[in-house]
């Protein structure tokens, strides 16, 4: 791997793959885990594994911290590394930093409800990983 090129900054099913093998399987607190990565990496303009950290704020607990799985992909911050680390909270949002910039990312409410709704395999839960990976990030985010 070369460490010195910056890390995919698009949504990919090979992204999600990584992902669903990183984490044991797919699921959509994972996918939007990869969602704010990516989004964080783009808007701080950052290249991923070393120039960025992440603070995450959600139960630290499944399914909520399977977020975590999917930022440590699609960023590169890892808890081996120490560039991220877990706040208890309610919601889900991420503080991420590079190079002196900051940004939070915060799940929609009306997202997370949906989410939570979903069971795994069910129709629903097919749309709804078909919407977390193509809509908008301001439909599934606010940003700050």
């Amino acid at each position: 791997m070369n460490y010195s090129l910056a890390k995919q900054r698009e949504w990919s099913n090979e992204l999600y793959e990584k992902g669903s093998e990183f984490h044991g399987h797919g699921g959509l607190f994972m996918a939007v885990g990869l969602r704010m990565g990516l989004l964080a990496l783009q808007r701080l303009d950052a290249r991923g594994w070393f120039n960025i950290s992440c603070t995450a704020h959600l139960r630290w607990s499944p399914p909520d911290s399977c977020v975590i799985d999917g930022i440590q992909v699609s960023t590169g911050c890892t808890m081996g590394k120490h560039n991220i680390a877990v706040k208890e909270a309610e919601g889900i949002a991420s503080e991420f930093e590079s190079k002196g910039c900051r940004i939070v990312i915060l799940v929609r409410n009306n997202v997370l409800q949906t989410i939570r709704e979903c069971s795994a395999g069910d129709e629903r839960f097919h749309r709804t990983l078909e919407y977390i990976t193509s809509a908008p990030d301001e439909n599934l985010f606010e940003v700050s």
